[in-house]
């Protein structure tokens, strides 16, 4: 085989091997935080302020989101003013819609969804500037009335502050 003929077959393995690598090049390893968060490591997470007419969901929401935080990974929570970013997250209001009605009476509904709708600030300490400002964020879960609706209420506040927790953290460590 020839000098040409061997630098031509390397040439043409070479374009074989690394042109379907080359779309891959924008892509890094780790997390996917973008631009605005290079360098933070750590968030501070104040106790949410509520203003919606529905009673004692500051601690329940604070905690779902630092419990977010802490199984998500990408940030560690510190609890004091010198961590690297924070977020603040108001709680705007707490809306009950009915989804189905009793198979027994239709006048009567048998299942709700609860939705708590907030607010969320983020702020880059290290850079100084807000990410993101009053951006909407919710979260929502189902519940049966059973015999109770207030109690099918309390029992489903804590997971729709759970899905609230996760769709906050989302906008952060996601970086869309």
């Amino acid at each position: 085989m020839s000098l040409s003929a061997t630098r031509t077959a390397l040439a043409l393995l070479s374009i074989l091997v690394l042109g379907p690598l080359s779309g891959c090049a924008g892509y890094r390893v780790g997390n996917t935080s973008g631009r605005d968060l290079q360098g933070v490591r750590s968030v501070y997470v104040p106790v949410v302020r509520n203003t919606s007419l529905e009673p004692n969901l500051q601690m329940t929401v604070t905690n779902a989101v630092i419990r977010r935080f802490n199984s998500d990974g990408t940030l560690e929570v510190n609890q004091n003013s010198n961590a690297d970013s924070e977020l603040d997250i108001v709680i705007t209001g707490v809306n009950h819609t009915p989804i189905r009605s009793s198979t027994s009476d239709i006048l009567i509904t048998a299942q709700y969804q609860i939705t708590i709708q907030a607010t969320a600030t983020y702020v880059n300490r290290r850079l100084g500037r807000k990410i993101f400002e009053n951006v909407a964020v919710s979260g929502s879960t189902n519940f049966f009335t059973q015999s109770d609706i207030q109690e099918g209420e309390r029992q489903a506040l804590p997971l729709a502050a759970d899905d609230l927790a996760n769709n906050a953290v989302k906008l952060i460590t996601e970086g869309w």
